[in-house]
C-alpha cells in the first residue's frame, strides 16, 4: 500500500512539472524529481531535505564533489554523479551562449558574460578577458584559482596573457564566493596597479568585474577604475 502511495505521488509530481514547468516548484521538490531517476522506489522527500540541509543550497549541492555527497548523504556514487552532472550541463549551456566570440562593448554585456563564466564556481577564480580593438573577445585566460575567500594574482601573468593574445584591451574578472559584491581594498589596489602597468605597454584595462550570487559589480560603472 505504501509503495502505491509513493508511486502515485511521483507520477503527480511529474505531471505537475510537465504542466507547470519548474517555476512553481520549491528546491526540495525539484531535487525530489531528480532523485526519482536514481532511487527507483520509495519516498525520497526526506532525502531531498537532508541533502539541502547538509549543503545549504541547491547550487552548493549540485556543484559539490560526488564523493562528498555520497559520504554526507549516504547515497550511491551513481546518485551523486547524477546530481553533479546537472550543474556541469547547465554551466556548459551558459558557456555556449558566448561561443561565437562576442563583442563586450558595454557594462551589461561584459557583466552577463562574467556571471555566466564565474557564477558556477564556489572557489575564487581570476580571469583576464582579452579583447581586440573592437572589444570583441579574443581569449579568456584563467590566471589563478584560490580558496573559498581569496586567490593570488601575479601581475606578470596578466601582462603575459594580454601580450600573448595581442589584446588591445582587457577586462579583469573574478568571483567572490562569500557572497559580497563590493570590491575589497586589495581588489581596488590590484586593479589600479594593473591599469598602470598595462597602460605603459599600450593596453587598456576596460573594466574589472566581480561576480557574487549571480550578480556583478563593475569597476567602470561605479567609477572605481583608474587607468593611469
Amino acid at each position: 500500500m505504501s509503495e502505491n502511495v509513493h508511486k502515485g505521488h511521483r507520477e503527480r509530481m511529474r505531471q505537475r512539472f510537465l504542466a507547470e514547468g519548474a517555476k512553481g516548484f520549491a528546491d526540495h521538490e525539484l531535487l525530489e524529481l531528480l532523485l526519482y531517476y536514481a532511487v527507483p522506489r520509495g519516498d525520497v522527500n526526506p532525502l531531498a531535505h537532508k541533502m539541502l540541509a547538509e549543503f545549504g543550497t541547491l547550487s552548493m549541492l549540485l556543484s559539490a564533489d560526488p564523493a562528498d555527497i555520497s559520504r554526507r548523504c549516504g547515497v550511491k556514487e551513481s546518485t551523486a554523479v547524477l546530481l553533479v552532472l546537472q550543474s556541469a550541463l547547465a554551466h556548459r549551456l551558459q558557456q555556449e551562449k558566448w561561443r561565437d566570440k562576442p563583442v563586450l562593448d558595454s557594462v551589461s554585456r561584459a557583466g552577463a558574460f562574467a556571471v555566466d563564466l564565474l557564477s558556477h564556481y564556489h572557489y575564487e577564480r581570476f580571469y583576464v578577458v582579452c579583447l581586440d580593438n573592437r572589444k570583441q573577445l579574443i581569449h579568456t585566460c584563467m590566471i589563478s584559482e584560490g580558496t573559498i575567500d581569496e586567490s593570488v594574482v601575479h601581475p606578470r601573468l596578466v601582462v603575459e596573457a594580454a601580450l600573448r593574445y595581442q589584446a588591445s584591451s582587457v577586462i579583469l574578472m573574478h568571483n567572490h564566493p562569500g557572497g559580497t559584491l563590493m570590491p575589497s581594498f586589495s581588489d581596488v589596489e590590484l586593479t589600479a596597479r594593473m591599469a598602470r602597468i598595462l597602460h605603459e605597454i599600450g593596453i587598456e584595462v576596460a573594466d574589472h568585474i566581480i561576480v557574487a550570487e549571480n550578480q556583478y559589480f563593475s569597476f567602470l560603472e561605479h567609477d572605481y577604475l583608474k587607468k593611469k
